[in-house]
């Protein structure tokens, strides 16, 4: 692919041009070309999606297929998306400024996250046996209705694809709303699912920013919202639900703290930490943010964190050598260098090298200092760092971090590590490591905190979707 899909509204399985034209224009951010003019659904096509995603769920197209039913669309969507990944992953290079070669890898993983959701749906079952000496009982899974999924910009694709295979594994009709800045790869999801032959209205695509997103969330025939994005849209999202108690899953946003102890492998953690803040550009939620380390080994840490961030070098999220790239929009580099500036302003000492002059690249970067107060997540290449005299003076400090996300430990010690960590406010809290991968095929976890509503792990993501109900013959001569 060398030229970006155009977003369509998509309602009903049939694509429409999306009808308002917006002034602002989609770029590359590795050169800061003009693209394409963003463009919106109009107020009446994300009715119109919604009332079909209604008019599915009320006639029961979908649910009613049960679980068996359901699967060979996804399978066959599951098929669609192997065959689109290397369009997939160029688009969301683009979108995202995340180098080609990590979108590739969530790309090519897009039809097996389909997969997972079908075989954990087939696993689980529409109808549990749960009958009694009385009679029949049963323990049944009823998709709440019509689901509003809200995509963010920084892994456009697997997010977008995630929600949907769940939601519809679990019988929940969809509107997708993507990110404005990142539509592309939705555009290629939306093809997919028409190629799979999914029922109509049980998919929809609608586009746009604040407005039409307040349309999805406010209408009352939205019956569940999963978003995933920033702290006060998810705080705009939940006050807008609450007259009518839609369900919410809401993943916001989170400053992941990380306390370094007295006995870590300082080149070790150097190099996680590192990783850790440059993988994704550190445009991912669970990136380490705010570095506590003890300080015997803090200047050593220091050091060897600005040698590594002295030689980091960054590149077009389209060549395949890369590994740093841009930001994903001016407005968000723009921010990240106003918060790098305040904290210098403030007195800490900041270490970066060299920026670009064309693009919007932002050099990796190290804050170190004391008690340096983070006025807002800090969503890029860029760790604080500050020195404690002790573990619970660095727990203390840790605590007050705003997040709830993940927390990260490091020490030879594992099980010293490990109890520490236990004592910290975090849905996810991984010991001498930065992976992006979970540490356990079972693994699970809240979002503590500030940090949203609901939690990861396939199981509760799929549980998320849809009620439970029980339906039998009740008990004989019950005492009361």
């Amino acid at each position: 692919m060398t030229t970006p899909p155009s977003p369509k509204t998509w309602i009903a399985g049939i694509p429409e041009d999306s009808a308002v034209e917006e002034t602002v224009w989609l770029h590359d951010p590795n050169t800061e070309e003009a693209l394409q003019r963003a463009r919106s659904s109009a107020s009446e096509q994300v009715d119109r999606a919604i009332d079909r995603a209604d008019q599915a769920h009320r006639e029961g197209s979908w649910r009613d297929l049960g679980v068996a039913g359901r699967a060979p669309y996804l399978l066959a969507l599951a098929d669609a998306l192997d065959h689109r990944s290397e369009d997939i992953a160029w688009c969301d290079a683009l979108n995202s400024g995340v180098p080609i070669h990590f979108t590739r890898l969530f790309a090519q993983s897009l039809g097996q996250t389909v997969r997972d959701a079908v075989a954990l749906a087939v696993e689980q079952g529409d109808v549990q046996d749960l009958s009694m000496p009385q009679g029949p009982v049963r323990l049944r899974r009823v998709p709440w209705g019509p689901t509003t999924l809200i995509a963010p910009w920084n892994a456009p694709a697997a997010l977008a694809v995630k929600k949907t295979a769940f939601a519809l594994a679990a019988g929940a009709p969809v509107v997708l709303k993507p990110s404005p800045v990142s539509p592309w790869s939705a555009e290629l999801l939306a093809q997919a699912v028409s190629g799979a032959q999914i029922p109509e209205g049980v998919f929809g695509l609608v586009h746009g920013g604040r407005a039409v997103g307040e349309q999805l969330t406010a209408d009352s025939r939205i019956k569940a919202i999963a978003m995933t994005g920033s702290t006060e849209t998810g705080r705009q999202i939940a006050r807008s639900a609450a007259p009518r108690f839609a369900r919410l899953r809401l993943e916001l946003g989170s400053n992941n703290p990380v306390v370094v102890r007295a006995d870590a492998n300082v080149a070790a953690t150097a190099r996680s930490l590192f990783d850790g803040m440059v993988k994704l550009n550190g445009q991912w939620c669970e990136a380490p943010r705010n570095v506590y380390v003890h300080v015997s080994v803090a200047d050593e840490l220091v050091d060897s964190l600005s040698a590594l961030v002295a030689g980091a070098e960054v590149g077009s999220s389209l060549d395949e050598a890369t590994r740093i790239g841009p930001m994903a929009f001016r407005e968000h580099r723009d921010g990240l260098v106003a918060q790098r500036g305040r904290w210098a302003e403030a007195g800490h000492r900041v270490v970066h090298a060299a920026e670009h002059r064309q693009g919007w690249f932002f050099a990796p970067t190290l804050v170190v200092g004391q008690d340096i107060e983070v006025d807002a997540e800090v969503f890029g290449p860029m760790l604080t760092i500050e020195a404690a005299t002790s573990d619970a003076g660095a727990l203390d400090r840790a605590r007050r971090t705003a997040g709830g996300l993940a927390a990260y430990v490091f020490g030879d010690d594992e099980d010293a590590a490990i109890q520490l960590g236990e004592q910290l406010l975090g849905g996810e809290v991984k010991v001498n490591g930065t992976s992006l991968l979970d540490m356990s095929p079972e693994s699970a976890q809240s979002f503590f905190g500030s940090s949203g509503l609901g939690g990861h792990g396939d199981r509760d993501v799929l549980d998320f979707y849809a009620g439970k109900q029980i339906v039998g013959v009740d008990l004989v001569d019950p005492p009361i």
